[in-house]
């Protein structure tokens, strides 16, 4: 399709596949940590909130990484504007807002659109990686994957930084509740 969104050719030093996504970046601990681990993959983080995308890009700077990038963005319209079709391979969500009231329950991340951008993007044999320590959303999640999505072992396919979330919940003992999926058009 030629009005399909490329990957502006600026935000990596190299064209080095595979792309992974951070989608609600915060303050970037995972993203930069995984693009030092990782200087072979390219790393996209995307953020809803402006000020922290620019954080993000002077630790960047800072730090010298080539492959690595943030740009600001919500829900699945981010998504479509940003990303092509089949080009990530990895797509981590990591502790979305639960928005536990009733009715701010429209404002939850995920949803069948977005869950379907995530599809789109996905390369084949690609994997969404969710984490969150609210049990009632991940059991709503899981219902939203059920239907087109098959879980895998959640497997530490590789080292992973801990995101700044993460530290805290299990600081105060609280459960992490993780899945791996994969669409199931995408085996």
């Amino acid at each position: 399709m030629s009005d399909a969104p490329a990957i502006p050719s600026a935000w990596f030093a190299a064209d080095a596949p595979p792309l992974e996504v951070d989608f609600g970046c915060h303050r970037g601990t995972f993203l930069l940590g995984m693009a030092e681990k990782y200087p072979d993959r390219n790393f996209l983080g995307i953020e809803k909130q402006t000020a922290r995308v620019e954080k993000c890009l002077k630790k960047i700077r800072a730090l010298g990484l080539a492959n690595v990038h943030a740009v600001p963005g919500t829900g699945a319209e981010a998504l479509a504007a940003l990303l092509p079709g089949e080009s990530v391979s990895v797509f981590h969500v990591s502790f979305p807002d639960p928005w536990p009231k009733r009715r701010h329950a429209t404002r939850r991340l995920m949803s069948t659109r977005f869950l379907e951008e995530i599809a789109r993007v996905l390369r084949q044999g690609g994997i969404l990686r969710v984490m969150t320590d609210d049990a009632a959303y991940f059991s709503e999640m899981k219902a939203l994957l059920r239907p087109h999505w098959e879980e895998l072992d959640w497997q530490e396919e590789c080292e992973r930084p801990v995101t700044a979330f993460e530290k805290t919940f299990v600081a105060l003992g609280l459960p992490v509740h993780r899945c791996a999926m994969r669409p199931v058009s995408r085996r």
